[in-house]
């Protein structure tokens, strides 16, 4: 059956953008409530809460943005490794139960090397794999069984080990990234969503393929989830200026960064580079398929993460996006370059016609399937 489109948001811990980072001790308690209560008012469905070694901890922030939320869900990035799983297991629940059900986690097995050595893990990348699944599956086992149990595993043992309460219906749901071979076959293992940085149509299908088939090879299923920026105009035109625009402010925000004197510790910048795949799509060319634009990408060379753009008129950016949901992925995290007045704009313009689109194609899915 097809699956309806699902619309994720991000909160920080500050007023940052992608174009004006926030110096990193700033923390705006003010800025991450009225973060995600504009994202709720226009009609976003879930917002991560991310974490890395600088970050202040993403399980405080995901509980105040519940408390200070009614609708909206949160997608919670928490790292295997630091705690135990069956207290993980407990933490967790314990949330989705305070928040009638309205988290989700997403693992993060940590993706460089030196990052995790801040936080005294000097494991490589495959341990660290290897330790997030067994780490998932004892979660997944407390959250479900009805009585103590024991575990004895390459990482992790435990005598007897129980949670009473359970999260609401039973389990919360799991989502993974990472293209790696060590990620896939994990998360075909135990995952539930398998998140993509925003790329070209064929990258995402190879990435898409591959997790697929993995999760064939354990009798299981997988979704699909895929982050981007979008900017907008009412005309094509319009759209593309604003997007010169953005590049001329990133270019301005690195030219500030190079000139200003290192501040405080290390921002692990290895570990929020472009995947390969995506760097070697900006590389290439700053044009893709519809409208995906790589130009922050490219003028980055892969630092600061994800810049993968969606670039046009709302319903152009809508056709682009179905482009990818008609191949399964159902869930999109759309950002911003300047979210006080994107954020908006995306509620009013994109959103209803995305869901429209979604919908219509869902109705006409199912009227297909034979009676």
């Amino acid at each position: 059956m097809p699956m309806p489109v699902e619309i994720s948001g991000l909160v920080t811990h500050n007023r940052g953008t992608p174009l004006h980072p926030a110096p990193q001790d700033q923390f705006d308690v003010a800025a991450i409530t009225a973060s995600a209560q504009a994202q709720e008012a226009a009609g976003y469905d879930r917002v991560l809460i991310a974490n890395a070694s600088l970050m202040p901890d993403s399980h405080t922030i995901a509980t105040h943005v519940l408390a200070n939320t009614t609708r909206l869900r949160v997608l919670l990035a928490h790292r295997p490794g630091f705690i135990a799983p069956t207290m993980a297991a407990r933490m967790l629940a314990t949330v989705h139960q305070l928040s009638a059900g309205r988290m989700s986690v997403h693992i993060i097995a940590g993706p460089s090397d030196k990052e995790l050595e801040a936080d005294g893990d000097f494991t490589t990348k495959p341990q660290r794999y290897a330790r997030a699944l067994e780490y998932v599956q004892i979660m997944r086992r407390i959250w479900t069984a009805d009585a103590p149990v024991d575990h004895d595993g390459a990482f992790y043992r435990h005598a007897q080990a129980f949670a009473p309460i359970k999260p609401v219906g039973g389990a919360l749901e799991v989502s993974w990234a990472g293209t790696s071979p060590e990620s896939i076959d994990a998360c075909a293992q135990t995952a539930d969503l398998f998140a993509m940085s925003g790329d070209s149509i064929a990258h995402i299908r190879a990435h898409m393929d591959r997790v697929t088939a993995a999760a064939d090879g354990h009798g299981r299923q997988v979704g699909f989830m895929m982050t981007c920026l979008v900017i907008l105009g009412q005309t094509e035109d319009e759209a593309w200026a604003r997007a010169d625009a953005v590049l001329a402010d990133f270019h301005a925000m690195m030219a500030r960064q190079s000139a200003a004197p290192q501040q405080g510790p290390s921002n692990f910048a290895d570990s929020t580079h472009a995947g390969d795949h995506v760097l070697a799509t900006a590389r290439a060319a700053t044009r893709h398929d519809r409208c995906l634009w790589m130009g922050v990408t490219e003028a980055a060379q892969g630092k600061y993460g994800n810049q993968a753009c969606f670039v046009g008129t709302p319903a152009q950016v809508t056709e682009a996006l179905m482009d990818y949901y008609r191949m399964g992925v159902t869930r999109f995290l759309i950002r911003g370059f300047r979210p006080d007045t994107d954020i908006p704009e995306y509620g009013e313009q994109l959103f209803p016609l995305l869901r429209a689109a979604a919908d219509a194609h869902d109705a006409a899915q199912t009227a297909a399937i034979p009676a």
